[in-house]
């Protein structure tokens, strides 16, 4: 019998110690590390920042933890995200969020519910000796990381966890143990497997009974039929009791993924994962915009409602929006239109008013533009720009 997954156990402890001696320079985020009383040692992290981050100062945003998070997890993950959310490909699949990868020290040890050296049909695997500590690293997350990332950031106060193999044992751990500290799940071909399918058990004692349940839930699966078709059966199982749940609030959905293995369905899953989980986000086709600009707020509005999370129209999207329609497709009332809503939800904004200018400018509103020059001034009174376009409309 070949033993991919045991392969991979040793596999990703090498890659994080590797991992820990490049470069602390990181080009799309930082790294940072925090002393953890209770894991007893100091824990290495990543944080990428979305490009709003610096220049929307009130704006809020959804935290994704991301485990097994070295280097190249941490450029993976956020470069997917970077995709979804491209203002200048006009792609906004996904919104904006933070990004934080947990570097490993022991991932037998953090992410496992239980001692066991159980590997389906064997009982003597040593590198598992370890195991035990998921409640620990979960308590870590809880009660030190979390509330310190909160306190740093700007942050909306939902979760998203994205576990890969044992990471993903660990997302189901916490699912069925401490289901609020996470709202939303990737858990990518997690490890069904350990000590005797224990998750699949324990999902059987507690998901009939668990109403609360609130959560959308994306499962995936490698074709691990190589190495034993109990991987899927244990993993399509756990589905069905998530499907058959009494919980009205629990969205959660499975996919298998023939064509890919263990170690290559993270980077299909991850995009996958994020299309479920923020399905609805995207305005299918923005052209309809340029036929009716209100679209924009009450698009925002029905997805706030449907992930319980108040989303603002993106004011770089929205901006960008409204000069194809002024410039591209030369329709400047509805240019107008589209700037009009950016200043409404965005009006401490100083680029949304020099916009809305441009837009009246180009209709011949003089005095209208006057007045979104004066609202810049009177955010920031020293505004040079707004003094001297005030000038030329003399």
């Amino acid at each position: 019998m070949k033993f991919t997954f045991l392969s991979v156990f040793i596999l990703f402890t090498s890659v994080t110690i590797f991992a820990q001696n490049e470069s602390n320079l990181v080009s799309i985020g930082k790294k940072h590390n925090i002393s953890s009383k209770v894991l007893d040692e100091t824990r290495n992290y990543y944080v990428y920042l979305p490009t709003s981050y610096k220049t929307s100062q009130t704006k809020k945003y959804i935290v994704v933890y991301v485990l097994d998070g070295n280097q190249s997890k941490f450029h993976e993950v956020t470069g997917i995200v970077q995709s979804m959310n491209s203002i200048s490909n006009l792609k906004m699949q996904i919104p904006e969020v933070i990004v934080v990868a947990i570097e490993n020290t022991d991932r037998v040890k953090n992410f496992t519910p239980t001692n066991s050296l159980n590997y389906l049909d064997r009982e003597n695997i040593l590198s598992f000796s370890s195991s035990g500590g998921a409640n620990d690293f979960m308590s870590f997350i809880e009660n030190e990381l979390m509330p310190h990332i909160n306190s740093i950031y700007r942050t909306i106060g939902k979760n998203m966890i994205i576990g890969h193999s044992l990471g993903g044992l660990f997302g189901l751990h916490v699912l069925l143990e401490n289901p609020t500290l996470f709202q939303y799940y990737i858990l990518i071909d997690p490890s069904w497997f350990w000590d005797h399918n224990y998750i699949g058990k324990r999902a059987k004692s507690i998901l009939p009974n668990k109403s609360d349940l609130n959560a959308s839930v994306y499962t995936t699966l490698a074709n691990n039929f190589a190495e034993d078709e109990r991987h899927f059966k244990w993993g399509q199982e756990f589905y069905q009791l998530l499907e058959n749940s009494n919980a009205p609030n629990l969205r959660t959905k499975i996919k298998y993924f023939e064509d890919e293995k263990h170690l290559t369905v993270p980077l299909p899953s991850t995009y996958k994962g994020f299309r479920f989980i923020f399905d609805g986000f995207e305005i299918s086709d923005f052209n309809e915009i340029f036929k009716d600009p209100t679209i924009i707020n009450t698009h925002y509005n029905k997805f706030s409602k449907q992930l319980g999370v108040t989303f603002t129209p993106d004011e770089s999207y929205v901006n960008t929006l409204g000069y194809i329609a002024l410039r591209d497709r030369n329709l400047p009332e509805i240019a107008k239109s589209i700037f009009k809503i950016n200043s409404e939800n965005h009006p401490l904004s100083l680029n949304v008013w020099d916009s809305l200018a441009d837009a009246f400018k180009a209709t011949g509103d003089v005095q209208e533009a006057k007045k979104c020059y004066r609202k810049i001034l009177s955010i920031d009174s020293g505004n040079v720009h707004a003094k001297n376009e005030l000038k030329k409309l003399k």
